[in-house]
């Protein structure tokens, strides 16, 4: 797994690109990455991060194994991280994008969180329809 300095390094030479969100339709952009945080646009919004917000994130993604949009509180600066995250480690990340989802593909120890069934936490298949209008 990457750290959060290789993050930093491949943010800042990403500047301008878009990756695809998880969890919601189309395309964020990365728009600011310096030592003091990211900044990404996700679906026209702007969301912006410390680092030491996302090293706690990305801690949390390690022990539990699991990640997902509604435990980061559901919301655009939500689906900016856990994107962000698909998008730096998709080799060693499942996204189960319907659920809003990252799942650690390799761990060796027991979460410290976990849900009652690990692969598909409590959806919010609902408010996605609200929130795409559908």
């Amino acid at each position: 797994m990457i750290s959060i300095e290789t993050m930093k390094y491949r943010t800042e030479q990403m500047l301008g690109e878009e990756f695809p969100l998880v969890f919601w339709r189309g395309k964020g952009r990365i728009v600011g990455s310096d030592e003091g945080g990211l900044s990404l646009l996700v679906r026209g919004m702007r969301a912006d991060y410390t680092w030491d917000r996302l090293t706690v994130t990305w801690k949390r993604l390690l022990s539990n194994h699991t990640l997902t949009v509604d435990e980061l509180g559901g919301g655009h600066d939500a689906v900016g991280i856990v994107s962000i995250f698909a998008q730096l480690q998709a080799d060693g990340l499942d996204v189960l994008d319907a659920d809003g989802l990252l799942v650690l593909k390799e761990h060796a120890d027991t979460p410290v969180h976990q849900y009652a069934d690990m692969n598909r936490p409590t959806s919010w298949a609902p408010w996605r329809r609200k929130i795409h209008g559908d």
